[in-house]
């Protein structure tokens, strides 16, 4: 009886995981808004007499990158 509980949770487990990398891997690409800037890097102001605002565009949001661990510092011998 024990080898099926285990197999069961063994099988949701592994569903769970499927599910999230399925949900990680989606093809959507997630977008904000941001301010439109000009060739030298100073804001474009929006134009009223045009409908569409031309201060903000949508860019593709950047992945965060997985942090580095800090490296653990080695001691240096003692001489006694």
């Amino acid at each position: 009886m024990t080898s099926s509980v285990r197999a069961k949770m063994a099988q949701t487990e592994k569903e769970k995981k499927v599910a999230k990398r399925e949900a990680m891997s989606s093809s959507e690409t997630v977008t904000e808004m941001v301010r439109a800037r000009s060739d030298k890097g100073h804001y474009i102001s929006d134009d009223p007499s045009t409908p569409e605002n031309e201060a903000w565009v949508e860019k593709p949001k950047k992945k965060a990158a997985p942090k580095k661990k800090a490296s653990a510092k080695k001691k240096a011998a003692s001489k006694s």
